[in-house]
């Protein structure tokens, strides 16, 4: 199996790794690994789900067979005010039009200009450099910007309450031809969303070893922290906001068409895996 993943760094990739023989490929963000499908580069991904409906739109026939993780967008920055009027008049920086950042950003009706970038590490230099003056994106990137002034202005769960920040999402014939692998693969992504929740200083140093000195192990309990939702299962409130999402995307211009639930979502397998209560909420 060919699985692609992002460094951010409260994915259960970091941790299963060294669990599940695969070849792992790291991408720098969500638009990339939607080009690396069409490619037929990879089988499974980490990744939010406006991408995916973005990709479906053209084309792309992928599903979401479980999810990962919800609110990971934070928004942080050189803050006078309350949010959002702290935005007014200020430049915004976030990741390609069509990522979750994008889209949930877009969603505030301030006067504040929006600027994307391709790459976080770009992003992050800019507001360094005081290009702009708030970022918006991953809780590594806020933690990070912390470093150089930043303040956190909105909590996670404000900025678009339930949004699928990751799922993990394969090709339907894939699905249909690898359904005893991908099983095995979300039994242990379903552990590995455990530990996050209940065993989070192991969660931590696992990570840890996984960046190889990139981040501070400090600054990796920051992130896990800051956005602490985690559970591989597909709720309704998860699939509710995605749709919400596809609808706002449909109004930005994004997409044509808003595709159906079941056109999202496979739910056969992560319902046999999972089929207690969601644990994002605990």
């Amino acid at each position: 199996m060919r699985i692609a993943f992002l460094s951010t760094a409260y994915h259960t990739s970091h941790i299963l790794k060294e669990r599940f023989k695969a070849e792992w490929k790291l991408f720098s963000t969500g638009i990339e690994i939607m080009r690396a499908f069409e490619t037929n580069r990879i089988d499974l991904a980490y990744v939010g789900l406006t991408p995916v409906i973005y990709a479906k739109n053209r084309g792309l026939n992928l599903v979401c067979i479980a999810g990962g993780h919800v609110e990971g967008t934070v928004i942080a920055g050189r803050a006078e005010g309350a949010f959002p009027e702290c935005l007014e008049g200020k430049r915004v920086g976030t990741l390609a039009k069509g990522t979750m950042h994008d889209v949930v950003l877009r969603s505030f009706k301030a006067n504040f200009e929006v600027v994307n970038y391709p790459y976080a590490e770009m992003l992050l230099n800019d507001f360094i450099d005081q290009r702009v003056d708030f970022v918006c994106g991953t809780p590594n990137l806020a933690v990070l910007a912390e470093k150089y002034g930043a303040k956190i202005v909105c909590k996670p769960a404000e900025l678009w309450s339930w949004n699928p920040s990751y799922g993990i999402v394969v090709k339907r014939d894939y699905y249909e031809e690898n359904v005893e692998i991908l099983a095995d693969f979300l039994i242990k992504h379903e552990w590995a969303c455990n530990l996050l929740r209940e065993a989070r200083d192991f969660a931590v140093q696992k990570i840890y070893r996984s960046f190889k000195g990139e981040l501070k192990l400090d600054e990796i309990r920051k992130i896990v922290e800051l956005s602490p939702k985690y559970c591989s299962s597909l709720p309704e409130k998860y699939i509710e906001s995605t749709l919400k999402l596809a609808k706002f995307m449909k109004e930005l211009g994004y997409i044509e068409r808003i595709p159906k639930r079941s056109e999202i979502f496979e739910f056969s397998l992560i319902n046999e895996i999972h089929p207690q209560k969601e644990h994002y909420s605990q």
